[in-house]
């Protein structure tokens, strides 16, 4: 990528950065997001132990990004919405309910 373009990403996000009232959930995710880029792929694997508690029934939903994105995938209806790929809000097009099956 051209320096050029960096630059114009940059002040992209430098004016997005303005936009945003400070302590507003909004700015709090903006920051995490940018925070999260400049430790991308560096992060330690630190995770917690955790046991799941599965629930009887689910909800999946049929997401698309936006179409110069290309993004489609099945998330859990009520979970983020955000694409992993480019970080935008996909939108929901079909939601069906899932029961678990017995063990």
């Amino acid at each position: 990528m051209p320096k050029s373009k960096l630059d114009a990403l940059i002040a992209q996000i430098k004016t997005r950065h303005a936009e945003l009232r400070v302590g507003s959930a909004r700015y709090d995710s903006f920051m995490a997001h940018l925070q999260s880029l400049g430790s991308w792929e560096q992060e330690a694997m630190n995770y917690p132990d955790e046991t799941p508690d599965f629930p009887e029934n689910i909800y999946l939903a049929y997401a698309v990004c936006h179409t110069d994105c290309g993004v489609k995938q099945v998330i859990v209806d009520g979970s983020t919405q955000e694409c992993q790929r480019c970080g935008r809000l996909m939108f929901r097009i079909a939601t069906k309910k899932y029961t678990a099956l017995p063990d």
